[in-house]
């Protein structure tokens, strides 16, 4: 089973920075084995000047106008601009939490090429701030150093070299070479932790679905009722009912999630087990259909019990070799956030 092409749709090369780092193409049509978000809640120290002295001196050659919260120019004095490491500088500091592993970090980029200084994305262009999961797993590199400890209501210079970002084969398709460096500056909105696990008021279970025991470390235990038949359309019903805010199609949803097959309840895939969440854009179409439908109208906290017929995961060509074109899916998802 390969990662999702679960990222962030609205900003171009934000979401490749995450393709990248899972490994993917850009394809919008793939299957929803998610790999996520750590969990890891230590205190961050607040962010300072990061990179060595030259390159923090090549930094200095940068200059940004524009004030924090609207569109910043761009302008590099000596061209190419070139570092040795993932650099950065912070513009103005916020005063907000510290940026960490397994929080959620809600931003406008603008990102421009250091060789040429010509820009590549800025998602003040469509008014849409990212949120993106603080994962080393799924971030660029240097994206991930670079927003590392930067507290909420910061604005601040990154300077990504090739081997920090999208490597020496470069992305040819965003205009990326393998030997360009690329220019972020951020301007960090919120941080926000989601929660762990469903937190809510039990639901009794309903007759003729699976049922659910549920572990701290392992997760949810999936028992399929034995002799009964597939549901033949999506059931999103709800195990455990949140108190947190109402799931829009947009948002960015960070869930803890394990899949398996209705046929055997054999598990296909857990997040549980990979010790980190999974954070996927709703109704984007960048993971299953169920993904993108069952999801809207849940309030953060659930725990969801997801019944998937073939026309609303994988369709008739499966996801071998695990799932066949005619089985039906069982995710239980616990929805931990959701931005």
């Amino acid at each position: 089973m390969s990662v999702p092409y679960a990222v962030r749709a609205l900003s171009v090369v934000v979401a490749a920075a995450l393709l990248t780092a899972c490994g993917q193409s850009s394809s919008t049509t793939g299957p929803t084995t998610p790999s996520g978000t750590s969990t890891t809640s230590a205190v961050v120290a607040p962010a300072g000047p990061l990179g060595s002295t030259t390159d923090l001196a090549a930094l200095d050659g940068i200059t940004i106008t524009g004030t924090a919260g609207s569109k910043p120019t761009v302008t590099i004095a000596t061209k190419p601009l070139v570092v040795t490491q993932t650099a950065r500088k912070i513009i103005a500091a916020g005063s907000g939490e510290a940026a960490g592993p397994g929080t959620t970090v809600k931003a406008h980029f603008t990102i421009v090429k250091g060789s040429d200084g010509a820009q590549l994305d800025s998602t003040y262009d469509n008014s849409t701030p990212q949120s993106l999961g603080l994962d080393a797993q799924q971030l660029l590199p240097g994206l991930f150093t670079g927003l590392t400890g930067v507290q909420s209501g910061s604005r601040v210079l990154v300077i990504i070299p090739p081997k920090d970002g999208f490597g020496s084969d470069g992305r040819a398709d965003l205009g990326v070479s393998g030997t360009e460096n690329t220019v972020w500056v951020v301007d960090v909105l919120a941080i926000s932790r989601p929660l762990t696990k469903a937190e809510g008021t039990p639901v009794a279970p309903v007759a003729g679905l699976p049922t659910v025991t549920f572990d701290e470390k392992a997760g949810p235990t999936i028992t399929v009722p034995s002799g009964a038949a597939a549901p033949t359309e999506l059931v999103a019903q709800n195990l455990i009912d949140g108190t947190g805010a109402v799931v829009a199609a947009g948002q960015q949803v960070t869930v803890h999630y394990t899949g398996a097959l209705w046929k055997d309840a054999s598990v296909f895939d857990s997040s549980w087990t990979k010790g980190s969440p999974f954070a996927f854009q709703v109704g984007a179409g960048r993971v299953i259909p169920a993904w993108d439908k069952g999801f809207v109208g849940k309030k953060v906290g659930s725990r969801v019990l997801l019944v998937v017929p073939p026309a609303e995961g994988y369709g008739s060509a499966g996801s071998p070799p695990k799932i066949a074109g005619t089985d039906t899916l069982v995710f239980v998802v616990d929805i931990l956030a959701a931005d």
